[in-house]
């Protein structure tokens, strides 16, 4: 076998091992435990349980649930612009791809299925990457699931907000 086969065979042989170790990481399935207890408006159930998995690890007020988090989210979305709510579900599915996490972070399971560390380790990567869009990424998901619990009032409690005064009219 002279040297040029050799190397062809060699390059061909590992781009077959990475397409199909890719194949093995686009494959690995979402943890979808976290369910919404009402219909979702505009997330598909995948998309829901990593935004639910996001807001677990964004909002760390003692009493937050991500469920019901996620669920604001998914109402908010509702009244944007299709093109909006495709480009967001297409933001949390590129944080639980496996297959981007592996080429990214070295990180070879999806989002959900990762420990409370691990979670707090990828978003810290994506918080601090060279990349704009994964900064930005990480900037959108942060600030709606804050911005939805924060902006009910079980979540004023914990800041020490009252609320809105309350305004009696003169009839």
């Amino acid at each position: 076998m002279n040297r040029r086969t050799f190397i062809r065979r060699g390059f061909f042989g590992g781009l077959l091992l990475a397409v199909g170790g890719s194949v093995g990481l686009l494959a690995w399935p979402t943890d979808e435990s976290a369910h919404a207890r009402q219909p979702l408006r505009a997330l598909t159930p995948r998309q829901f349980a990593v935004l639910a998995a996001i807001a677990g690890r964004t909002v760390t007020a003692p009493r937050a649930d991500p469920i019901t988090i996620a669920e604001r989210v998914d109402a908010q979305m509702a009244t944007a612009p299709p093109e909006v709510r495709a480009d967001f579900g297409k933001l949390l599915l590129l944080f639980e791809n496996a297959l981007a996490g592996f080429v990214l972070d070295a990180r070879a399971k999806p989002f959900t299925r990762l420990s409370p560390a691990a979670q707090d380790d990828v978003l810290a990567d994506w918080r601090d990457s060279r990349l704009a869009v994964r900064r930005s990424g990480y900037a959108v998901l942060r600030k709606l699931t804050e911005a939805a619990y924060y902006a009910a009032p079980d979540g004023w409690e914990g800041t020490g907000y009252p609320g809105p005064p309350q305004i009696s009219v003169p009839t």
